[in-house]
């Protein structure tokens, strides 16, 4: 009873799938506003394809427990341990879904055939890629256990065979059906992009996971066979275990998902060309990738400074160099496996920028990010550094400095920040200003550049005030107390480096702020405003007008993809061409425009994927 409860309560999240499913389409269906649905319409769609989803769940659950049961019996120990029960319901879910499926699939099917514009229906979209997400999340979680039972690392279960196998064919089946429709899909088509990037984000996480996993191991394993004294005893450890068998099952599941999804499926022509400017493909590489991937190496990396630098200025009986550098092998691990990922995804999208011709905002965003994490970091590694020269010049407690080894701790963390955040933070903005150089307006005027400036600057000012507050406070307390003396130094030593830190920070940020609020105001933007949001322009020039197309893109605001143009004759543009093509291309109908010039000038077309 218990099991057949569960398989009932499966189908409530299909219900509630099939809700959103519908919540989704109808909205969108209202905010495109376009009246006409030459297929099948829409109500009659979502009834086709929320019956055919969960009859397929029903076939597939029915299918599993027969695979289940089978494996038990072929090759596990157990092989009466489901019984009677669980097959009569494989058997009675399997002969209901799927004659059910296959008449609703057939109906589809001919719907699309005689109107072919059935496949680019947002609805018969959301069910393959809604089937592809479920199918896709069993079978990787079957593969891994099938992995660990041919490992050795886990006993044998009929789960083993039935999820990989039956949720497995499930996904290549619709897998294959999209692939013979994508051809119809447009260009930027959210719902194939969304899947694509997150199964190949989870396949992702599973191959560093698991790759970090077995470099930990054997780092560990490595470690403990030099510090240790007793090298030979019945106890120790083998390399391979549990965990490593664990790991190498996560490892090769998920580099298959990802490199499939990345390399078959985010890699085809459409969607990696709807993705390289802007979308869901610059979203998942700088904010699932690349910065998580940098975050890690800093993190890591900054890990084995601290232990290094530490073990260097502290005493030789402080722990022991053992306990000094236990932590090493996993924070190598892991530095390793975040730089290949940062490293990989890097090369890609500097790859994919220079072919655009402009920055993505995805990658402004990422830059300012990062250079706002180092600037705390600077921040933080400052503020230590002046209080162990203030503790030097005013020793704690009186104490001498060569008595005492208060400041070592500090220091090495001093050191290991400002060894970390100060060329992290030199590249990211040396980079922005260079970016502000060459792109003048459009990079002034972007929108992680004038919250990066206005943040830091509003929270050094809000640092400095508490910091300068505390000092006070503690000043005041020990003048009303009639208790004041050269101490209070000591005790105030951290807020007075906070708000000497915060000052210097705010100061700079400040003249930022006011040269590039001098350079806006000297190239106004009021004739285009609108347009730097709305419109997504491509221009096809020779290289020539390449320079004028520059000063366009930094009138208008928006950035202009630039694709090169050979069969046409050099021409020059005039100013009062740019001008002229602003206030078109503001006036122009649809938010994409295609922009080329001829003998006459500049010539907009504006245009729509579909």
């Amino acid at each position: 009873m218990g099991l057949i409860l569960g398989i009932v309560a499966s189908f409530v999240p299909v219900l509630v799938i099939g809700g959103i499913i519908a919540a989704v389409v109808i909205l969108l269906r209202r905010r495109q506003g376009d009246g006409e649905d030459p297929g099948i319409g829409t109500l009659k769609r979502l009834y086709f394809y929320t019956i055919s989803f969960a009859a397929l769940m029903a076939l597939a659950n029915g299918f599993f427990l027969l695979v289940d049961s089978v494996g038990d019996m072929l090759l596990g120990e157990d092989v009466f341990s489901h019984g009677e029960t669980q097959l009569a319901l494989g058997l009675a879910l399997s002969l209901v879904g799927v004659p059910i499926w296959l008449f609703y699939w057939r109906l589809s099917l001919r719907a699309v055939a005689q109107i072919p514009w059935e496949t680019r229906a947002l609805a018969r979209r959301l069910y393959l890629h809604v089937v592809l997400t479920v199918s896709a999340a069993v079978s990787v979680f079957g593969f891994v256990g099938l992995f660990r039972w041919w490992l050795g690392v886990e006993e044998f279960d009929g789960r083993h065979i039935a999820m990989p196998v039956v949720w497995g064919l499930v996904w290549a089946f619709h897998w294959r059906q999209v692939d013979l429709e994508k051809q119809d899909y447009s260009v930027d088509d959210g719902v194939r992009q969304l899947y694509v990037y997150a199964a190949s984000l989870v396949g992702l996480v599973m191959l560093v996971v698991g790759l970090g996993s077995i470099l930990q191991h054997l780092f560990s394993f490595a470690y403990d066979a030099i510090a240790s004294t007793e090298l030979m005893t019945s106890t120790g450890s083998s390399v391979w275990n549990n965990t490593m068998g664990t790991a190498v099952a996560l490892a090769v599941t998920g580099g298959v998902v990802w490199w499939w999804h990345w390399h078959r499926g985010a890699n085809t022509t459409g969607i990696r060309a709807a993705g390289t400017g802007a979308g869901v493909r610059q979203v998942y590489l700088y904010t699932f990738t690349i910065f998580p991937g940098s975050t890690t190496v800093v993190v890591s990396l900054s890990i084995v400074l601290f232990r290094l630098i530490s073990w260097w200025f502290g005493p030789a009986d402080f722990l022991g160099p053992g306990d000094y550098f236990r932590a090493l092998p996993n924070a190598i691990a892991v530095l390793i496996a975040g730089g290949a990922v940062w490293g990989y995804h890097w090369a890609v999208a500097k790859q994919e920028s220079a072919s655009v011709g402009s920055l993505p905002e995805a990658r402004r965003a990422y830059r300012y990010l990062v250079s706002g994490v180092a600037l705390g970091a600077m921040g933080v590694g400052l503020v230590a550094l002046l209080g162990v020269g203030a503790g030097t010049v005013f020793p704690p407690g009186g104490e001498q400095l060569a008595d005492s080894g208060w400041w070592h701790g500090q220091f090495a963390l001093a050191l290991t920040l400002l060894a970390v955040g100060i060329p992290l933070w030199g590249f990211h903005w040396v980079g922005a200003q260079r970016q502000v150089i060459s792109a003048r307006t459009v990079e002034l005027a972007a929108l992680p550049r004038r919250v990066f400036v206005y943040f830091v600057f509003g929270a050094a000012v809000l640092i400095g005030l508490i910091s300068l507050s505390w000092v006070l406070f503690l000043v005041l307390k020990d003048a009303l107390e009639a208790n004041i003396s050269i101490g209070v130094i000591q005790q105030a030593k951290l807020p007075l480096g906070m708000a000497l830190v915060a000052g210097a920070m705010g100061f700079y940020h400040w003249l930022v702020l006011q040269e590039d609020r001098r350079a806006l105001a000297e190239t106004p933007l009021e004739v285009c405003e609108e347009t730097r949001v709305l419109k997504s322009i491509t221009a096809l020039v020779p290289d020539s007008a390449q320079p004028a197309i520059r000063r366009l893109e930094a009138s208008l605001g928006s950035a202009i993809h630039i694709w090169k143009r050979l069969d046409v004759v050099d021409r020059c543009l005039t100013e009062e061409e740019l001008d002229d093509a602003c206030r078109r291309i503001a006036d122009a109908p649809g938010d994409q425009i295609l922009l080329t010039i001829d003998a006459s000038g500049i010539v907009l077309v504006p245009y729509r994927d579909s």
